[in-house]
């Protein structure tokens, strides 16, 4: 999974910008960008006693300085055109890191599996 997320944002930019897209933490010092991680999974479906299909949550944090509603709705678009499904009730509110000066939020993704 983590090779799929790395390639569906290999070279993802917003509006020229170039943004970098990490897992777990990015060490940089440019902004804006996202971080991503595994959050949860959940049986989804089974039968004859065994799992036959799960989903995968995935929390992507979006870090910007300024206006980042054009990152967040691109982050949004790419995903959903790769086959995640934004998850409303899992994401957060916006926030504002007082210590850092970022905006931030995470959206959440499910990515449904099946069992092979």
């Amino acid at each position: 999974m983590n090779e799929l997320i790395k390639t569906i944002f290999d070279g993802f930019t917003v509006d020229g910008v170039s943004v970098p897209v990490k897992y777990m933490y990015y060490m940089g010092h440019g902004e804006p960008y996202v971080v991503w991680m595994h959050q949860d999974s959940d049986n989804s479906l089974t039968g004859d006693d065994a799992l036959i299909g799960y989903v995968d949550y995935y929390d992507f944090d979006v870090y910007s300085k300024g206006n980042f509603t054009e990152l967040i709705e691109q982050v949004k678009a790419i995903l959903t055109a790769n086959g995640f499904v934004w998850q409303v009730s899992r994401s957060s509110n916006d926030m504002y890191e007082h210590d850092t000066g970022y905006y931030h939020k995470t959206l959440n993704f499910a990515y449904i599996r099946e069992e092979n």
